[in-house]
Protein backbone atom coordinates (compact mmCIF):
# COMPACT_ATOMS: atom_id res chain seq x y z
CA UNK A 1 0.00 0.00 0.00
CA UNK A 2 1.19 3.51 -0.87
CA UNK A 3 1.94 6.36 1.68
CA UNK A 4 -0.47 8.65 0.34
CA UNK A 5 -3.54 5.70 0.90
CA UNK A 6 -2.22 4.52 4.26
CA UNK A 7 -2.85 7.87 5.25
CA UNK A 8 -6.16 8.29 3.68
CA UNK A 9 -7.30 5.29 5.51
CA UNK A 10 -5.51 6.65 8.75
CA UNK A 11 -8.29 10.07 7.80
CA UNK A 12 -11.69 7.75 7.79
CA UNK A 13 -10.90 6.24 10.79
CA UNK A 14 -9.74 9.71 12.69
CA UNK A 15 -13.51 10.90 11.29
CA UNK A 16 -15.17 7.87 12.75
CA UNK A 17 -13.53 8.34 16.26
CA UNK A 18 -14.23 11.87 15.74
CA UNK A 19 -18.01 11.27 15.41
CA UNK A 20 -18.14 8.93 18.05
CA UNK A 21 -16.55 11.20 20.14
CA UNK A 22 -19.30 13.86 19.42
CA UNK A 23 -21.93 11.74 19.87
CA UNK A 24 -20.55 10.94 23.25
CA UNK A 25 -20.03 14.50 24.16
CA UNK A 26 -23.28 15.91 22.79
CA UNK A 27 -25.04 12.76 25.16
CA UNK A 28 -23.10 14.25 28.25
CA UNK A 29 -23.78 17.68 27.47
CA UNK A 30 -27.82 16.56 27.13
CA UNK A 31 -27.43 15.25 30.62
CA UNK A 32 -26.09 18.15 32.36
CA UNK A 33 -28.91 20.01 30.98
CA UNK A 34 -31.12 17.43 31.91
CA UNK A 35 -29.33 17.19 35.55
CA UNK A 36 -29.52 21.00 35.94
CA UNK A 37 -33.10 21.37 35.19
CA UNK A 38 -33.89 18.36 37.84
CA UNK A 39 -32.07 20.43 40.55
CA UNK A 40 -33.92 23.29 39.75
CA UNK A 41 -36.97 21.17 39.46
CA UNK A 42 -36.58 19.11 42.98
CA UNK A 43 -35.81 22.56 44.86
CA UNK A 44 -38.94 23.63 43.20
CA UNK A 45 -40.48 20.49 45.54
CA UNK A 46 -38.59 21.53 48.34
CA UNK A 47 -39.91 24.57 48.26
CA UNK A 48 -43.40 23.24 48.07
CA UNK A 49 -43.32 21.21 51.19
CA UNK A 50 -41.04 23.71 52.98
CA UNK A 51 -44.44 25.66 52.18
CA UNK A 52 -46.77 23.30 53.43
CA UNK A 53 -45.25 22.32 56.20
CA UNK A 54 -44.73 26.24 57.59
CA UNK A 55 -48.51 26.62 56.67
CA UNK A 56 -49.67 23.58 58.30
CA UNK A 57 -48.03 24.32 61.65
CA UNK A 58 -49.61 27.61 62.02
CA UNK A 59 -52.53 25.72 62.79
CA UNK A 60 -51.40 23.80 65.47
CA UNK A 61 -52.03 22.74 67.97
CA UNK A 62 -55.16 21.73 65.84
CA UNK A 63 -54.20 18.91 63.68
CA UNK A 64 -57.19 18.31 61.51
CA UNK A 65 -56.40 22.02 60.67
CA UNK A 66 -53.20 21.83 60.18
CA UNK A 67 -53.43 18.79 57.59
CA UNK A 68 -55.93 20.59 55.80
CA UNK A 69 -54.03 23.74 55.57
CA UNK A 70 -50.81 21.86 54.62
CA UNK A 71 -52.61 20.36 51.87
CA UNK A 72 -53.94 23.67 50.42
CA UNK A 73 -50.44 24.88 50.78
CA UNK A 74 -48.51 22.03 49.18
CA UNK A 75 -49.29 20.43 45.83
CA UNK A 76 -51.89 21.47 43.88
CA UNK A 77 -52.56 23.81 45.48
CA UNK A 78 -51.49 27.53 46.58
CA UNK A 79 -47.57 26.25 45.58
CA UNK A 80 -47.39 23.74 43.29
CA UNK A 81 -43.93 23.14 41.72
CA UNK A 82 -43.55 23.76 37.92
CA UNK A 83 -41.89 20.81 35.68
CA UNK A 84 -42.85 17.92 38.38
CA UNK A 85 -45.08 15.61 37.80
CA UNK A 86 -47.30 12.82 39.74
CA UNK A 87 -46.10 14.57 42.39
CA UNK A 88 -47.47 12.61 45.61
CA UNK A 89 -47.66 13.97 49.21
CA UNK A 90 -47.87 12.84 52.76
CA UNK A 91 -48.81 14.85 55.75
CA UNK A 92 -47.55 13.67 59.59
CA UNK A 93 -47.96 15.35 62.52
CA UNK A 94 -46.19 14.72 65.74
CA UNK A 95 -44.65 16.21 69.33
CA UNK A 96 -40.97 17.04 68.73
CA UNK A 97 -38.99 16.79 71.96
CA UNK A 98 -37.27 19.84 73.62
CA UNK A 99 -39.83 22.26 71.89
CA UNK A 100 -42.36 24.03 74.20
CA UNK A 101 -46.27 23.79 73.65
CA UNK A 102 -46.70 20.36 72.64
CA UNK A 103 -50.43 19.76 73.60
CA UNK A 104 -51.34 17.32 70.74
CA UNK A 105 -48.38 18.31 68.65
CA UNK A 106 -46.33 20.76 67.49
CA UNK A 107 -44.56 19.64 64.32
CA UNK A 108 -46.16 18.93 60.84
CA UNK A 109 -43.50 17.10 58.51
CA UNK A 110 -44.23 17.00 54.99
CA UNK A 111 -42.95 14.47 52.70
CA UNK A 112 -43.25 15.02 48.80
CA UNK A 113 -42.32 12.59 45.66
CA UNK A 114 -41.95 13.72 41.87
CA UNK A 115 -41.13 12.49 38.51
CA UNK A 116 -39.17 15.18 36.24
CA UNK A 117 -39.32 13.98 32.66
CA UNK A 118 -35.46 14.44 30.53
CA UNK A 119 -34.98 16.01 27.49
CA UNK A 120 -32.36 14.05 26.08
CA UNK A 121 -31.65 11.87 28.82
CA UNK A 122 -33.99 9.03 27.00
CA UNK A 123 -31.32 8.39 24.69
CA UNK A 124 -29.02 7.46 27.56
CA UNK A 125 -31.76 5.02 28.56
CA UNK A 126 -32.64 7.57 31.24
CA UNK A 127 -36.36 8.65 30.26
CA UNK A 128 -37.31 10.82 33.79
CA UNK A 129 -35.95 11.64 37.37
CA UNK A 130 -37.59 10.38 40.87
CA UNK A 131 -36.81 13.70 43.24
CA UNK A 132 -38.07 14.15 46.92
CA UNK A 133 -38.38 16.80 49.23
CA UNK A 134 -38.59 16.55 52.93
CA UNK A 135 -39.72 18.79 55.42
CA UNK A 136 -40.20 19.68 59.31
CA UNK A 137 -41.80 22.86 60.76
CA UNK A 138 -42.65 23.62 64.60
CA UNK A 139 -45.11 25.78 66.07
CA UNK A 140 -45.08 27.10 68.87
CA UNK A 141 -41.52 27.27 68.55
CA UNK A 142 -40.90 28.97 71.76
CA UNK A 143 -38.73 31.46 70.00
CA UNK A 144 -40.75 34.72 71.15
CA UNK A 145 -39.88 35.47 74.85
CA UNK A 146 -42.90 36.93 77.13
CA UNK A 147 -43.09 38.23 80.60
CA UNK A 148 -46.12 37.38 81.81
CA UNK A 149 -48.34 38.31 84.72
CA UNK A 150 -50.76 35.87 85.81
CA UNK A 151 -53.67 37.45 88.14
CA UNK A 152 -56.11 35.25 90.30
CA UNK A 153 -59.15 36.34 91.24
CA UNK A 154 -59.49 34.02 94.51
CA UNK A 155 -62.71 36.10 96.03
CA UNK A 156 -65.18 33.96 97.87
CA UNK A 157 -67.19 33.12 95.41
CA UNK A 158 -64.73 30.73 93.62
CA UNK A 159 -65.44 28.48 96.96
CA UNK A 160 -69.35 28.40 96.37
CA UNK A 161 -71.27 26.60 93.95
CA UNK A 162 -73.21 28.18 91.10
CA UNK A 163 -76.33 28.61 93.69
CA UNK A 164 -74.48 30.61 95.81
CA UNK A 165 -73.99 27.41 98.50
CA UNK A 166 -70.78 26.85 100.38
CA UNK A 167 -67.96 24.55 98.63
CA UNK A 168 -65.32 24.07 101.38
CA UNK A 169 -63.43 21.99 101.57
CA UNK A 170 -63.68 21.25 97.69
CA UNK A 171 -63.82 24.87 96.52
CA UNK A 172 -64.27 23.16 93.17
CA UNK A 173 -64.10 26.71 91.30
CA UNK A 174 -60.67 27.55 92.88
CA UNK A 175 -59.26 23.82 92.38
CA UNK A 176 -60.57 24.54 88.42
CA UNK A 177 -58.55 27.68 88.11
CA UNK A 178 -55.47 26.10 89.80
CA UNK A 179 -55.31 23.36 87.32
CA UNK A 180 -55.82 25.71 84.62
CA UNK A 181 -52.82 27.54 85.71
CA UNK A 182 -50.86 25.29 85.94
CA UNK A 183 -51.69 23.64 82.08
CA UNK A 184 -50.83 27.32 81.28
CA UNK A 185 -47.27 26.76 83.04
CA UNK A 186 -47.01 23.99 81.49
CA UNK A 187 -46.76 25.10 78.29
CA UNK A 188 -44.79 28.03 78.53
CA UNK A 189 -40.44 27.69 77.97
CA UNK A 190 -38.81 28.83 81.28
CA UNK A 191 -35.66 29.76 79.33
CA UNK A 192 -37.59 32.31 77.78
CA UNK A 193 -40.93 32.82 79.37
CA UNK A 194 -40.63 34.69 82.97
CA UNK A 195 -44.33 34.28 84.75
CA UNK A 196 -45.59 35.91 87.94
CA UNK A 197 -48.36 35.99 89.84
CA UNK A 198 -51.04 38.65 91.37
CA UNK A 199 -54.37 37.83 93.16
CA UNK A 200 -57.03 39.91 94.11
CA UNK A 201 -58.10 40.45 97.06
CA UNK A 202 -54.26 41.22 97.96
CA UNK A 203 -52.32 39.22 100.38
CA UNK A 204 -51.92 40.15 103.83
CA UNK A 205 -48.74 43.18 104.07
CA UNK A 206 -46.39 40.14 105.87
CA UNK A 207 -46.30 36.40 106.34
CA UNK A 208 -47.77 33.98 103.55
CA UNK A 209 -48.62 34.73 100.06
CA UNK A 210 -51.70 32.30 100.58
CA UNK A 211 -52.92 34.17 103.40
CA UNK A 212 -56.35 36.07 103.20
CA UNK A 213 -57.52 39.52 104.83
CA UNK A 214 -60.23 40.33 107.05
CA UNK A 215 -63.17 42.77 105.82
CA UNK A 216 -62.55 45.04 104.36
CA UNK A 217 -60.17 43.17 101.67
CA UNK A 218 -58.51 46.15 99.68
CA UNK A 219 -57.04 49.40 101.74
CA UNK A 220 -54.57 51.12 99.63
CA UNK A 221 -53.58 50.85 96.21
CA UNK A 222 -49.95 49.72 97.55
CA UNK A 223 -51.24 46.25 99.02
CA UNK A 224 -49.68 43.21 98.23
CA UNK A 225 -51.14 42.41 95.01
CA UNK A 226 -48.09 40.98 93.62
CA UNK A 227 -47.62 37.56 95.36
CA UNK A 228 -44.43 36.44 93.01
CA UNK A 229 -42.60 38.18 90.67
CA UNK A 230 -41.43 37.84 87.11
CA UNK A 231 -39.38 34.25 87.70
CA UNK A 232 -38.11 31.55 85.58
CA UNK A 233 -37.89 28.83 87.86
CA UNK A 234 -41.64 27.39 88.04
CA UNK A 235 -40.15 24.74 85.55
CA UNK A 236 -37.36 22.92 84.43
CA UNK A 237 -38.13 22.93 81.13
CA UNK A 238 -41.21 22.71 79.49
CA UNK A 239 -43.99 20.97 80.48
CA UNK A 240 -42.22 19.80 83.59
CA UNK A 241 -43.44 22.27 86.68
CA UNK A 242 -41.06 22.44 90.04
CA UNK A 243 -43.66 22.58 92.64
CA UNK A 244 -41.18 23.88 95.08
CA UNK A 245 -40.94 26.89 93.36
CA UNK A 246 -42.60 29.78 94.49
CA UNK A 247 -45.07 30.58 91.56
CA UNK A 248 -46.40 27.17 91.84
CA UNK A 249 -46.50 26.92 95.46
CA UNK A 250 -48.34 29.97 95.60
CA UNK A 251 -51.15 28.72 93.08
CA UNK A 252 -51.67 25.34 94.94
CA UNK A 253 -51.99 26.85 98.10
CA UNK A 254 -54.36 29.90 97.67
CA UNK A 255 -57.49 30.56 99.76
CA UNK A 256 -60.44 32.02 98.70
CA UNK A 257 -62.36 35.15 100.34
CA UNK A 258 -62.95 38.77 100.20
CA UNK A 259 -64.47 40.71 97.18
CA UNK A 260 -63.76 41.67 93.82
CA UNK A 261 -61.71 44.95 92.32
CA UNK A 262 -59.87 44.33 88.87
CA UNK A 263 -58.35 48.49 89.06
CA UNK A 264 -55.17 48.26 91.58
CA UNK A 265 -54.19 44.42 90.84
CA UNK A 266 -53.99 45.00 86.94
CA UNK A 267 -52.07 48.24 87.86
CA UNK A 268 -49.52 45.83 90.14
CA UNK A 269 -49.37 43.32 87.49
CA UNK A 270 -48.39 46.17 84.83
CA UNK A 271 -45.70 48.01 87.62
CA UNK A 272 -44.10 44.74 87.85
CA UNK A 273 -44.11 43.89 84.38
CA UNK A 274 -42.16 47.60 84.13
CA UNK A 275 -40.27 46.95 87.07
CA UNK A 276 -38.54 43.02 86.64
CA UNK A 277 -39.45 42.71 82.53
CA UNK A 278 -37.08 42.55 80.11
CA UNK A 279 -36.47 45.19 77.28
CA UNK A 280 -37.45 43.88 73.88
CA UNK A 281 -40.13 41.19 75.77
CA UNK A 282 -43.69 41.30 75.02
CA UNK A 283 -45.53 42.27 78.34
CA UNK A 284 -48.39 39.85 79.13
CA UNK A 285 -51.30 40.30 81.87
CA UNK A 286 -53.79 37.22 81.89
CA UNK A 287 -56.58 37.96 84.26
CA UNK A 288 -59.21 35.29 85.43
CA UNK A 289 -62.18 36.82 87.67
CA UNK A 290 -65.38 35.35 88.29
CA UNK A 291 -67.32 37.84 89.09
CA UNK A 292 -68.19 42.02 88.77
CA UNK A 293 -66.18 44.47 90.34
CA UNK A 294 -67.70 46.00 93.78
CA UNK A 295 -65.65 47.60 95.73
CA UNK A 296 -62.33 49.81 95.81
CA UNK A 297 -59.25 50.21 98.80
CA UNK A 298 -60.54 52.11 101.48
CA UNK A 299 -58.11 55.50 100.98
CA UNK A 300 -59.95 56.23 98.31
CA UNK A 301 -62.76 58.56 98.26
CA UNK A 302 -66.18 57.08 98.01
CA UNK A 303 -66.82 59.89 94.78
CA UNK A 304 -63.47 58.07 93.26
CA UNK A 305 -63.94 55.78 90.33
CA UNK A 306 -61.89 53.12 92.32
CA UNK A 307 -65.16 52.70 94.32
CA UNK A 308 -67.76 54.62 92.60
CA UNK A 309 -67.31 53.13 89.28
CA UNK A 310 -64.62 49.78 90.00
CA UNK A 311 -65.93 48.10 87.18
CA UNK A 312 -65.19 51.34 84.68
CA UNK A 313 -62.04 51.52 86.41
CA UNK A 314 -60.87 48.30 85.69
CA UNK A 315 -61.23 48.80 81.90
CA UNK A 316 -58.95 52.38 82.68
CA UNK A 317 -56.46 50.71 84.52
CA UNK A 318 -56.43 47.71 82.00
CA UNK A 319 -56.60 50.64 78.57
CA UNK A 320 -53.60 52.64 80.09
CA UNK A 321 -51.39 49.04 80.19
CA UNK A 322 -52.55 48.13 76.66
CA UNK A 323 -51.05 51.91 75.56
CA UNK A 324 -47.51 50.75 76.68
CA UNK A 325 -47.63 47.92 74.63
CA UNK A 326 -48.69 45.13 77.01
CA UNK A 327 -50.95 42.50 75.72
CA UNK A 328 -54.26 41.98 77.66
CA UNK A 329 -55.97 38.44 78.09
CA UNK A 330 -59.06 38.34 80.17
CA UNK A 331 -61.06 35.17 81.03
CA UNK A 332 -65.00 35.56 82.50
CA UNK A 333 -65.16 32.34 84.83
CA UNK A 334 -68.64 31.44 84.90
CA UNK A 335 -69.58 35.24 85.00
CA UNK A 336 -73.72 34.51 84.21
CA UNK A 337 -75.98 37.83 84.32
CA UNK A 338 -73.34 39.39 87.14
CA UNK A 339 -73.70 43.10 87.37
CA UNK A 340 -71.13 46.03 88.43
CA UNK A 341 -71.60 47.78 91.49
CA UNK A 342 -69.58 50.09 93.58
CA UNK A 343 -68.28 50.17 97.32
CA UNK A 344 -71.84 50.98 98.63
CA UNK A 345 -73.91 47.86 96.45
CA UNK A 346 -75.41 50.52 94.28
CA UNK A 347 -75.55 49.51 90.51
CA UNK A 348 -72.49 51.55 88.71
CA UNK A 349 -73.57 54.32 86.42
CA UNK A 350 -73.54 53.59 83.41
CA UNK A 351 -74.85 50.56 84.01
CA UNK A 352 -72.37 47.38 82.70
CA UNK A 353 -72.37 43.99 83.55
CA UNK A 354 -69.45 41.49 84.63
CA UNK A 355 -69.54 40.12 80.48
CA UNK A 356 -69.08 43.19 79.56
CA UNK A 357 -66.27 44.66 81.62
CA UNK A 358 -63.96 41.45 81.26
CA UNK A 359 -64.84 41.66 77.79
CA UNK A 360 -63.36 45.69 77.53
CA UNK A 361 -60.76 44.56 79.94
CA UNK A 362 -59.52 42.68 77.61
CA UNK A 363 -57.54 43.66 74.26
CA UNK A 364 -59.36 42.96 71.37
CA UNK A 365 -60.09 39.43 70.50
CA UNK A 366 -58.34 38.40 73.75
CA UNK A 367 -61.16 37.56 76.03
CA UNK A 368 -62.57 34.00 76.68
CA UNK A 369 -65.91 33.26 78.01
CA UNK A 370 -66.07 30.55 80.51
CA UNK A 371 -69.56 28.72 80.79
CA UNK A 372 -68.43 25.43 82.09
CA UNK A 373 -66.27 25.59 84.99
CA UNK A 374 -64.68 22.52 83.80
CA UNK A 375 -63.21 23.68 80.89
CA UNK A 376 -61.02 25.76 82.38
CA UNK A 377 -57.41 23.53 80.97
CA UNK A 378 -58.74 24.22 77.28
CA UNK A 379 -59.02 28.04 78.19
CA UNK A 380 -55.89 28.42 79.54
CA UNK A 381 -54.48 25.88 76.60
CA UNK A 382 -56.08 28.40 74.50
CA UNK A 383 -54.35 31.35 75.77
CA UNK A 384 -50.77 29.88 75.98
CA UNK A 385 -51.44 28.88 72.14
CA UNK A 386 -52.17 32.46 71.44
CA UNK A 387 -49.58 33.93 72.87
CA UNK A 388 -47.09 31.55 71.30
CA UNK A 389 -48.78 31.66 67.96
CA UNK A 390 -46.56 33.00 65.07
CA UNK A 391 -43.28 31.45 65.92
CA UNK A 392 -43.17 28.51 63.44
CA UNK A 393 -40.15 27.48 61.78
CA UNK A 394 -38.68 24.79 59.73
CA UNK A 395 -36.09 22.68 61.96
CA UNK A 396 -33.97 19.72 61.13
CA UNK A 397 -35.78 16.34 62.19
CA UNK A 398 -33.63 13.15 62.10
CA UNK A 399 -36.89 11.15 63.91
Amino acid sequence: MSRRAAIRQEDGQTLIFFVLFLVVLLGFCALVLDVGHAYLAQRRLQSSADAAALAGADALPDVGQANAVANQYGNGGSNTPAGVDSVSMAISTKCLPGIPGCTTANAVTVKEVGIIKTYFGGLLGVPSFTVHANATACSPCGEKPLDIMLILDRTGSMCTTDSGADDHPACTDMANARNGIKTFLGLMDPTLDHVGLAVLPPAPASGSVCGTMASPYYFTPTDRFVVVPLSSDYASKTGSLNNSSALVSAVNCMQANGSTAYANAIEAAQAELVKDGRPNTQRVIVLLSDGAANTGPRSYASTSPYRATPCHQGIASSAAAQSAGTLVYSIGYDVGHDVCKNANGSLESPSISALQALTAVASPGNYYNQPDAAQLNTIFAAVATDLLAGTSRLVDDNS
